[in-house]
């Protein structure tokens, strides 16, 4: 069986987070580029990950599960078990263009 890892916090394996695929930082919508490039969903398709879920303002980590579902070519629509959802606009290369709630990459020269 091949291994993916552990997680751990000061040493200490944290088993619940075993199973997560992805880290998902509660300040950027950056790693939400890690499972959309991983799975290449073509238009109309769904995938579910877990991700550990780095919350803010404390660094809390907990197993946060997610579904992607690609709603065009540059747009997917992020939800998860806390019952938010959000559609993100990404470029070609699946980093992350635009995310509700005021976060848009802009372009430098």
């Amino acid at each position: 069986m091949e291994s993916r890892g552990v997680w751990r916090s000061s040493g200490q394996e944290l088993q619940e987070l075993q199973g997560c695929e992805d880290a998902d930082l509660a300040l950027t919508p950056a790693t939400n580029t890690l499972p959309i490039r991983r799975h290449n969903l073509p238009v109309g398709g769904t995938e579910s990950v877990v991700a550990a879920w780095v919350k803010r303002p404390d660094l809390g980590v907990q197993a946060l599960p997610q579904r992607y579902t690609r709603l065009t070519k540059n747009t997917y629509r992020y939800e998860n078990n806390t019952e938010f959802s959000a559609e993100i606009a990404v470029d070609n290369l699946g980093l992350v263009n635009a995310y509700p709630g005021g976060w848009e990459r802009i372009a430098t020269l």
